[in-house]
Formats: structure tokens, C-alpha cells, sequence
């Protein structure tokens, strides 16, 4: 396929580098901050289109590769003719896009990117489209970047989005307080590195309610107090604790 990026951030740098390994070729870059649309092409061997009624017409995708909240006004400044028009956002309507290309839809890697990723490796893409034949494209070239797909509509992709706000977002954050509590007590948290793998590999065998665990699990009272009593001066780290805490008692009748 012959791919257009409109955008040069961490998802245009990480797709275009796939597509590109996958034997696509990126034709064109358009980005708001030129010098980045210029190192990325440079990369891609890719021609930089400085304004974007310049794109080429006879692409066979172009990927909105903006922000979630740029999309609307970005699709405001299209019309696409020929090829398809995609947005890679979880929670953004696949309809916002019927106003600049007949051909449209959706493809979301469910990951963190960051530009400094040689490629999307291990991930789950989604995949939606305006039509049935649209949707059969973007699964087959979705196929050739992962082997993980999902096909979903925007009320289930919202629902995905939230799953994986929850699922990665808010454990990173915990990760983030936890690696921060270690530093101010002077223990690495490295030390928990096989710990924390080893939760996350548990739970690709077995349904996560069947390996839980913990004082809070197990109604150890006498341990969850000290616990809270070595967060007496981390008042925030305390009161994620106790809910954290109360929910996992309340779900297993605790």
C-alpha cells in the first residue's frame, strides 16, 4: 500500500516504521512542525508536504496519525478521494471522518508508543471501518503489523479504551507512587521487578479473581493497620490504599 502520515508524532514515527517493515511505502508526511515531518521522511524516505491541500490524491490510506482532540478540526481540512482515511484513537467516532473521505474507519494499537519504539511488537490492533470492504482492508493490513486484532464498534472500542485506562494507565500509576515510596525509604524497586512480572504473566492463564492475593485478600486486619501505619505521612498513597483495599474486601466478602 501506498500510506500518507498526517502527523510526525510517537504514533506516525512507530506506524510508519511497521508499515514501512512490512513492505508499504510512505509516500508523503504532513505535520504542523515541519522539521519533524522533515527527520521523520528522512527516515521513511518519505517527501514532506508543507501544506496540506498539497497531500497526494492517489494514496491507498491515509492515517490521521494527530491527537485525539486535533482530529475534528484536521478533518475539517481533508477530502480524501481515493484511498482510506483512518484515525488511530480509542474513544474518538469512527463518523467523524464521513465528512473528508467516502472510504474511513478506524485503526487503534492498543499500546503506549513513544517515538523511540522501532516497532509496534506484541499488540493488540482494532480495527473498525465505514463499510464491510473498508473494514476487510484494514484487517489485512492490520494482520501484517500484529497478530492480535480485534474488530469493534466505537460504543466497544470505548469500552476498550476504559479497560485499558484501568488495566495499564492506573497500574503504572501505582507502579509510579510504589517506585516512589521505595526512594524515599531507600529500598530499589527493582527488587520488585520479578514480582510485578510475575502478576502480569499470571494473568494470561488464569482469570485474575482466581490468583488475588494479599492482606487485603485474606482479611489479615493486624497487617493491613501496619501497612497504614507506615503511610501515617503519605496521605495520598494512604487513601488509594484504603480503597483499593475496601474494594478487593468487598469483592471477595472479606
Amino acid at each position: 500500500m501506498d500510506v500518507v502520515l498526517i502527523g510526525a508524532g510517537n504514533v506516525a514515527h512507530v506506524l510508519g516504521r511497521s508499515l514501512k517493515h512490512a513492505g508499504h511505502r510512505i509516500l508523503a508526511i504532513w505535520n504542523r512542525d515541519i522539521q519533524k515531518a522533515v527527520t521523520l521522511a528522512a527516515e521513511l524516505s518519505a517527501t514532506v508536504v508543507e501544506r496540506i491541500e498539497q497531500l497526494p490524491q492517489d494514496a491507498d490510506i491515509y492515517i490521521l496519525a494527530v491527537s485525539d482532540h486535533a482530529i475534528d478540526e484536521m478533518v475539517a481540512l481533508l477530502q480524501i478521494k481515493k484511498g482510506i482515511l483512518v484515525h488511530n484513537a480509542g474513544t474518538v467516532s469512527i463518523d467523524v471522518l464521513s465528512k473528508a473521505a467516502k472510504k474511513y474507519g478506524v485503526l487503534w494499537p492498543m499500546k503506549m508508543l513513544r517515538a523511540s519504539m522501532k516497532e509496534l511488537g506484541d499488540c493488540t490492533i482494532v480495527i473498525d471501518g465505514s463499510d464491510e470492504n473498508t473494514r476487510k482492508e484494514l484487517e489485512q493490513l492490520a494482520k501484517q503489523l500484529s497478530t492480535r486484532i480485534a474488530v469493534a464498534d466505537d460504543n466497544t472500542r470505548q469500552k476498550m479504551h476504559l479497560v485499558a485506562a484501568i488495566s495499564s494507565n492506573f497500574t503504572n500509576h501505582m507502579y509510579h507512587l510504589a517506585a516512589d515510596y521505595c526512594t524515599s525509604t531507600n529500598i530499589d524497586f527493582a527488587l520488585f521487578y520479578p514480582l510485578i512480572q510475575a502478576a502480569a504473566s499470571q494473568i494470561q492463564t488464569a482469570y485474575p479473581g482466581e490468583v488475588q492475593a494479599g492482606p487485603a485478600f485474606r482479611g489479615d486486619l493486624e497487617t493491613i493497620e501496619r501497612h497504614r501505619a507506615l503511610l501515617s505521612k503519605e496521605p495520598g498513597l494512604l487513601r488509594l490504599y484504603n480503597e483499593l483495599t475496601l474494594s478487593i474486601r468487598e469483592k471477595f466478602g472479606r
